[in-house]
C-alpha cells in the first residue's frame, strides 16, 4: 500500500550481511564518528539513513532492529572510549532511531495491508472491521461503523482516534453517503483533514456507512480507497444476514475487491497455462491489459526454461512456492527481477486445477547487488594497480637515483638533477601511500592498523629529529607522564610527521610538540604561530581534498588520513586556530588501541 508521498516499495527476500563492506557495525560507527567530528553533521545523517536502509532491506523487522541496536552499541562504545562526546553520541543514536522508525514503517505497509485483508476474509465480526481499516490504510487514524436505524445513523463500532459527535448527523459526510448511496469524500471538516465514507449496500438495501478519517493526510491514496472499499463490502456482507447464496455472492465480490486492492501483482493460471485472473496491479506492472491476457496463454516468458518447468512441476505436485527469484518480461520487452510466491488451486475433487501467484519487484535489489560486485572488483583492481603496478617502477626510479648519487661520481649540476628526481620520487611514493589509504577507507575496506606495545616518546623523538633535519628548523618537544600504549608504530609516525610537518611549513617561529600521559589516554599536541587556518576552512579541514593555505602540491589527503588513523585507534582529533593563540592540533589516543574488528 502506498500512502501519500510514499515511494513504491521493493521487498527483498534474502537476508544479507549488513555493514559487511564497512568492517561491521564498529567500522560503520567509526566512519559516522569521522564524518561528525569532521564537521559533516548533514553527511553523517545521510550516511545513517543509508546504513539503516541497507540494514532493513530484505530482513524481518526483528533482525533489522538487532542490526540497528548493534550500530547504536558501537556508537556508545566510541563514546565510552572518548572518541565521541555524549552529545555527539546521542545525536548519532537519534539519527539511527529516526531512520529505523521510518524504514520499518515503510517496509511494513504492504504486509499490514495483506494481513488486514486476510483477517477481513476470516471469521472476523463486523465490529472489528474499523480496527482492520485503521491497520491497513496508513493515512487513516480513525474509523467507525455506523448502522442505519429508523432513518438515522448510529455509531456501533470505532477504532483509532475519537469520532466527533456530529459524525452521525444527516448533514455529515457519513450522512450524505447514506442518503446518496455513493462514496463521499471531504477535506478539512469534522475535526479532520480528510474524511471518507463508504455506503454499506447489500442488493438494493443500504445498511449503514463505513467512515474513515485522517488528521495528518489531506487525501487518501487510490490504493487506500480500494482497500477500504473492500472492507466496506465485507461489512455489508456480514450485516446482511445468513442467506447462503447472498453470502457466497458477496464473498466472491469481496475476494475480487481484495485482489483489486492489492498493490502487488496477483494472477491465476489454470493447469493448461491459460490466465484466469489478472489484477489491476498486474496490468500496471507488466503492461498487458486484462482483455489481452485472460483466457489466453500467459505472456510472461521466463529467461530460464528449465527454471520455469521446475516451478510448474512443483505447482502440479501441490507444493507452495515462496519467494522464488524469477526474471519475467514486460509487454515492452524489458525484463524484471521478481520474487514469486505461488500456491496450487484445487477443484472440488481435490485435484490441482491451476495456481495463484503474487509477485514482488526485486529489480532494484538485484541492481544493487550487481553494483556491489562491480564496486568490489573495481576496488581490487584499483588497489592492485596502486600497490603493485605503480610501486614497482617507482621503486626502480628511487633505487636508481640513490645509486647514482652514491656511486655515480656525478658533476655537481647533474647530481642536483638526480637528487631532484629522488626527492620527487619519494614524494610520489608518499602520495601513492595516501591514495591507497584513501581508496581503502572510501571503497569500503577496513583502515589497516597493526597495534603493538610501543613508547610514543621514542616514535615522536625520531620523527621530530628527521623533520628538523629535512626542514633545517628547530622543533621543541616536551614529554610529561607515561607515553606507553598499544598503537601501530608506523601509523603513529605518519600522524606525527603529517601534523608536525604542517606546523613547520606554516609556522612563524618555534614549533611546539607536547606528549602528555594521562590515566587512560596519551595526548599529542602540536602548536605553531603564523597565519591561522581560515574560518571558512576550519570546519572542513579533515575532509579529503581540503588543503587550506597549503601549496605543497599534494593531494590534500594528509589530514583526512591522520583523522582516519586516529579513529581506527579509537581516538579523537581536534583543531583550533586563531590570530592570537596560533594553531593547535590535539590528538587523544586511548592506551589500549582499538583492535581490528
Amino acid at each position: 500500500m502506498s500512502g501519500p508521498g510514499r515511494k513504491p516499495l521493493c521487498l527483498h527476500t534474502a537476508p544479507m550481511r549488513k555493514f559487511a563492506s564497512m568492517g561491521g557495525e564498529a567500522g560503520a560507527a567509526r566512519q559516522l564518528a569521522g564524518l561528525l567530528r569532521g564537521g559533516g553533521g548533514d553527511l553523517a545523517a545521510q550516511r545513517v539513513a543509508r546504513l539503516v536502509a541497507e540494514a532493513c532491506a530484505g530482513v524481518e523487522p526483528a533482525e533489522s532492529a538487532r542490526q540497528c541496536a548493534a550500530l547504536r552499541d558501537s556508537i556508545l562504545q566510541l563514546c565510552e572510549d572518548g572518541t565521541l562526546t555524549p552529545t555527539e553520541a546521542r545525536r548519532l543514536c537519534r539519527e539511527v532511531d529516526g531512520a529505523q522508525a521510518a524504514m520499518l514503517d515503510a517496509l511494513s505497509s504492504p504486509q499490514r495491508v495483506l494481513d488486514a485483508l486476510e483477517r477481513a476474509l476470516s471469521d472476523t465480526p463486523a465490529r472489528d472491521l474499523p480496527d482492520l481499516a485503521v491497520q491497513g490504510a496508513l493515512s487513516a487514524d480513525s474509523a467507525a461503523l455506523l448502522i442505519g436505524e429508523n432513518g438515522k445513523l448510529v455509531i456501533r463500532a470505532t477504532a483509532g482516534l475519537e469520532i466527533p459527535p456530529d459524525a452521525a448527523d444527516p448533514r455529515s459526510v457519513a450522512g450524505r453517503a447514506l442518503a446518496d448511496g455513493s462514496v463521499v469524500e471531504a477535506s478539512d471538516t469534522e475535526n479532520a483533514r480528510a474524511v471518507l465514507a463508504f455506503p454499506l449496500q447489500f442488493g438494493d438495501e443500504l445498511l449503514g456507512v463505513l467512515r474513515v478519517s485522517s488528521r495528518t493526510a489531506w487525501k487518501f491514496s487510490d490504493d487506500e480507497k480500494r482497500f477500504l472499499r473492500a472492507i466496506a463490502t465485507r461489512a455489508a456482507t456480514l450485516l446482511a444476514g445468513d442467506d447462503p447464496q447472498a453470502r457466497l455472492r458477496h464473498t466472491l465480490r469481496t475476494f475480487e475487491s481484495l485482489i483489486e486492492a492489492s498493490p502487488l501483482p496477483i494472477l491465476s493460471i489454470d493447469r493448461n497455462g491459460f490466465v484466469q485472473i489478472w489484477s489491476r496491479a498486474a496490468e500496471e506492472f507488466f503492461g498487458w491489459q486484462r482483455h489481452e491476457v485472460v483466457g489466453k496463454a500467459t505472456p510472461l516468458g521466463s529467461h530460464d526454461l528449465e527454471e520455469a518447468l521446475r516451478i510448474r512441476q512443483e505447482i502440479d505436485d501441490g507444493r507452495v512456492i515462496r519467494n522464488q527469484e524469477v526474471r519475467w518480461k514486460r509487454k515492452d520487452g524489458t525484463h524484471l527481477d521478481l520474487a514469486l510466491s505461488a500456491a496450487p488451486l484445487r477443484d472440488p475433487a481435490g485435484a490441482v486445477s491451476g495456481s495463484i501467484a503474487i509477485l514482488v519487484d526485486i529489480t532494484d535489489r538485484k541492481q544493487r547487488e550487481e553494483q556491489a560486485v562491480r564496486t568490489a572488483r573495481f576496488r581490487e583492481h584499483f588497489v592492485g594497480i596502486v600497490s603493485h603496478d605503480l610501486r614497482n617502477p617507482l621503486t626502480a626510479i628511487v633505487t636508481s637515483a640513490q645509486l647514482l648519487l652514491r656511486y655515480g661520481e656525478l658533476p655537481e649540476r647533474q647530481a642536483r638533477v638526480v637528487a631532484r628526481i629522488a626527492a620527487s620520487a619519494d614524494r610520489m611514493a608518499r602520495m601513492i601511500d595516501d591514495l591507497l589509504d584513501f581508496a581503502r577507507s572510501r571503497l569500503g575496506g577496513e583502515f589497516p592498523i597493526h597495534p603493538r606495545r610501543i613508547d610514543l616518546r621514542q616514535i615522536c623523538g625520531q620523527t621530530v629529529e628527521e623533520l628538523e633535519f629535512a626542514y633545517t628548523r628547530q622543533v621543541k618537544l616536551e614529554v610529561h607522564g607515561d607515553p606507553w600504549g598499544d598503537w601501530d608504530p608506523d601509523r603513529m609516525a605518519q600522524v606525527i610527521s603529517n601534523l608536525v610537518g604542517n606546523a613547520v611549513r606554516h609556522s612563524e617561529g618555534d614549533v611546539e610538540v607536547t606528549l602528555r600521559g594521562e590515566r587512560d589516554f596519551v595526548v599529542l599536541e602540536t602548536h605553531n604561530r603564523g597565519t591561522p587556518i581560515p574560518r571558512e576552512v576550519l570546519p572542513h579541514v579533515f575532509e579529503p581534498g581540503r588543503r587550506g593555505t597549503d601549496r605543497s602540491g599534494g593531494l590534500g589527503l594528509g589530514l583526512f588520513i591522520v583523522q582516519q588513523i586516529v579513529l581506527a585507534h579509537g581516538g579523537s582529533i581536534e583543531v583550533s586556530s586563531s590570530e592570537s593563540d596560533g594553531t593547535t592540533f590535539t590528538v587523544a589516543l586511548p592506551r589500549k588501541g582499538r583492535q581490528k574488528p
